[in-house]
């Protein structure tokens, strides 16, 4: 058994550790579908993007699903889906068990922040369908630092929560899915780290390297409660 961390705040990753990554890319696809039969009586386009989807494609899904249909996929028309695509109003829900951190976390005195990667007008969208703005009132959207350039594994949203909620940096503990890209920064800057890893969403089956991975793995966000100790010293 792990001995407890000294902590003083929750920083969380957004897609696919407060809630289901999945359910936005399947809105965006309903929202893409009625615009297509709406404006060019095109039918049939959320039922293939779902199948390539689940199917593992990833990047050119507007591409490949228009050509499964027997329509050509002219540069205008998937910019217009796109836009569709992001501009939508997704209906989202967080998972329980963030839900659970969301009341618990404050209960015992840990500050919450946010950050997250992703086009920002988009990111913005996702927190509010989830009612965080009224939760987490640090919350960093990377793309908004000055572009995509400034994503993770940049620093700098990471020295922004330190900046706007000070303490020790092992006071600092960095929630996310993706060891990609989450954990290099505030590896760097002595943060704890914890990947959360959840069996149905998009980076479960990435293990990484000692060099890209966080210092523990946990399989829901419940299990904050057996890391967390107090603030520190």
């Amino acid at each position: 058994m792990h001995s407890p961390w000294p902590l003083h705040t929750v920083v969380l990753d957004l897609d696919d550790t407060l809630y289901p990554e999945r359910e936005f890319v399947l809105s965006g696809f309903s929202a893409v579908d009625a615009w297509l039969r709406a404006s060019h009586g095109i039918h049939g386009f959320e039922t293939e993007a779902c199948r390539l989807f689940a199917a593992g494609h990833r990047g050119r899904i507007f591409d490949e699903a228009l050509d499964c249909l027997g329509l050509s996929a002219s540069a205008e028309l998937v910019a217009a889906m796109l836009k569709v695509y992001r501009d939508h109003r997704p209906n989202l829900r967080l998972f329980p068990d963030a839900e659970e951190l969301l009341n618990w976390a404050p209960s015992v005195g840990l500050r919450l922040a946010l950050i997250t990667d992703g086009v920002a007008s988009v990111q913005r969208r996702k927190v509010t369908a989830l009612g965080l703005e009224s939760r987490i009132s640090c919350t960093v959207f990377t793309d908004e630092l000055g572009g995509r350039s400034f994503w993770k594994p940049h620093q700098a949203a990471f020295l922004r929560v330190m900046t706007a909620y000070p303490g020790p940096p092992r006071g600092y503990v960095y929630v996310a899915d993706n060891p990609r890209k989450d954990f290099i920064a505030p590896r760097a800057l002595g943060w704890r780290t914890l990947r959360i890893r959840r069996s149905e969403c998009e980076h479960s089956s990435y293990d990484g390297s000692q060099q890209d991975t966080a210092e523990r793995e946990i399989a829901t966000l419940r299990e904050l409660r057996h890391v967390f100790v107090g603030s520190p010293s």
